[in-house]
């Protein structure tokens, strides 16, 4: 999926389902610089994600709620603390796998409102 130089804003748009495409960490980039307003993004098996591309979104859509990345092997797992901590916004994160469910890491995240599957 390769959206380099091409000229589109779409700041209205709340839900965006990315799951099973070939989107990559520069197609992300793209997205989160002109969908500001993402509400919801799912990125279910899409394998050429990393924690670049998920950093992207996270830093640039501000009142992201939630984000899906069941199946994203290329995800580092320790990417859960840093999106719970720098994305305020976020109520639900589907880890990505090998996420080890830490006790006292859920509960720090719970009273922030923010829960991981």
């Amino acid at each position: 999926m390769k959206l380099h130089g091409l000229n589109f804003d779409v700041p209205n748009l709340e839900v965006l389902n990315l799951s099973y495409t070939y989107v990559d960490d520069e197609a992300l980039k793209a997205i989160s610089t002109k969908c500001r307003g993402l509400l919801q993004l799912s990125l279910e098996d899409c394998c050429n994600v990393t924690e670049k591309g998920v950093k992207h979104v996270i830093e640039n859509c501000t009142q992201l709620r939630e984000i899906n990345l069941k199946g994203c092997d290329t995800v580092h797992a320790n990417i859960v603390a840093l999106m719970a901590f720098s994305r305020p916004s976020l109520r639900k994160i589907t880890a990505p796998p090998h996420y080890c469910f830490d006790y006292e890491e859920m509960k720090v995240f719970s009273r922030q409102g923010c829960f991981v599957y």
